[in-house]
């Protein structure tokens, strides 16, 4: 999340093309429609269901997982949402192909169960954060808009010719729009991450399950 440290005047300035980016997304995107606080394309789901991704036996009761260390430490290292598919994919195939076939009934579902309730952690961490940054977008974008009247509010100066006035209210107008453009790149990667932990976490749904004994 980027922090903007500017002065008063200078967020009383700027802010206002910040909404009119957020507003286009809004128009496109049904969810943001519906959430004035999510302004991604990508589709809000709040929460990750084990039915989605997970089509074995019963998975125990939440938490369970965290009596097994084996798992504490597989879910420790291939949850965080700083992992890759990639590397992630690894741990959880290494630690379920180490398991005697006799151990993975009950130890795959448990392993799961300890994934799924991580990267729901790591999401809503995530999902917090696109929403407190598209509050703070449209907060800008007003203070974008007092600028902008305050721009207009200027006496009119002949064609080609400037003042210290004019350059000063454009130059802080400037910044500020500079700054939510920087901002606006960022939650575009932001919203990303939601979905990718979400594809994330069907991959290894698909390797535990995979790696199951066949049942009788």
């Amino acid at each position: 999340m980027i922090r903007m440290r500017l002065p008063a005047l200078v967020l009383a300035t700027g802010m206002a093309a910040l909404l009119l980016d957020v507003a286009g997304l809004a128009a496109v995107t049904p969810a943001a429609a519906r959430d004035q606080d999510w302004p991604c394309q990508q589709r809000l789901v709040p929460e990750l269901s084990a039915g989605s991704v997970w089509n074995g036996p019963a998975l125990p009761p939440a938490g369970a997982w965290r009596q097994d260390p084996a798992i504490v430490s597989l879910v420790a290292a291939a949850a965080p949402r700083t992992v890759s598919a990639e590397a992630g994919l690894a741990l959880v195939t290494g630690f379920a192909d180490a398991l005697p076939g006799e151990r993975r009934v009950a130890a795959l579902p448990l392993a799961f169960s300890g994934l799924l309730e991580a990267t729901n952690e790591a999401r809503a961490e995530v999902i917090a954060r696109i929403r407190e940054l598209a509050r703070r977008q449209r907060e800008i974008a007003a203070l974008v808009d007092r600028i902008s009247t305050e721009q207009h509010a200027l006496p009119a100066l002949p064609e080609g010719s400037t003042d210290a006035a004019h350059e000063e209210v454009a130059e802080r107008r400037a910044y500020v729009i500079r700054q939510f453009e920087e901002t606006q790149r960022t939650m575009r990667y932001a919203c990303e991450v939601p979905v990718q932990l979400e594809a994330r976490l069907g991959r290894y749904a698909q390797a535990l399950l995979a790696r199951l004994p066949a049942g009788p």
